[in-house]
């Protein structure tokens, strides 16, 4: 168990570093070209400034969820819980995500009440896990086209869901889909990139916040 253990953490390193390379390349490569004002059109200029934003975002959501990990393996993590109206709070996130998810070619739906949903919960432990599910949603269901985010009031509390029209999980990864670093691909050539975390800190912040999270089969197909 010890060696198995070492062998993640040893490609965790590796898949994480090969994740900042490409971001971090193409910033040092356009933020060049425009420091040397080679860039002549202010369409492409723009492009290029866009690019660099976006790549930075990749970078924070990958600094996060490594940041998280630590934090949660050393027992740590810490919440803030404060009594949050998740109804415009769940808006100013997915506003916040929505341009990923049109990176992806995915349209972004909400499913959310009109009526206030007043909860103790730890913002952005909350955020975190709906950037984890959105972010897992792009890189492995962005076939499926859409994908839905609703809130569902019941009797004993909140049920936070995030769905898609990808092609699911195959049977064989359903029980390890939370297990840090297990991903169906975990080769550094594999056609979707990560590193194995999202998931499974998504789920540890949705249980230390008094809730959990789970995978499901979607009817009509997708998860």
């Amino acid at each position: 168990r010890s060696e198995e253990d070492a062998l993640q953490k040893t490609s965790f390193v590796a898949n994480v570093s090969h994740e900042f390379k490409t971001p971090l390349t193409t910033i040092r490569l356009y933020a060049e070209l425009l420091a040397q004002d080679r860039v002549r059109s202010p369409e492409q200029k723009t492009n290029y400034l866009q690019v660099i934003g976006e790549e930075s975002e990749r970078m924070t959501r990958l600094v996060n969820n490594a940041l998280d990990f630590s934090r949660l393996e050393q027992g740590k993590k810490k919440y803030a819980l404060e009594a949050l109206d998740l109804v415009p709070e769940l808006h100013r996130m997915l506003d916040l995500l929505s341009p990923r998810v049109a990176e992806a070619g995915m349209e972004l739906h909400r499913d959310l009440p009109t009526a206030s949903v007043t909860r103790k919960v730890d913002r952005d432990a909350l955020q975190q896990i709906v950037s984890n599910l959105i972010e897992n949603a792009c890189r492995y269901a962005a076939e499926g086209k859409s994908v839905t985010v609703g809130l569902k009031v019941r009797e004993d509390g909140v049920c936070l869901v995030a769905e898609d029209r990808g092609p699911g999980i195959s049977a064989e990864h359903r029980r390890r889909i939370f297990d840090k670093f297990h991903r169906v691909d975990d080769t550094l050539t594999a056609e979707k990139s990560g590193v194995g975390l999202g998931l499974s800190i998504a789920r540890q912040l949705a249980r230390g916040l008094g809730g959990d999270l789970h995978y499901e089969e979607r009817e009509g197909g997708g998860a």
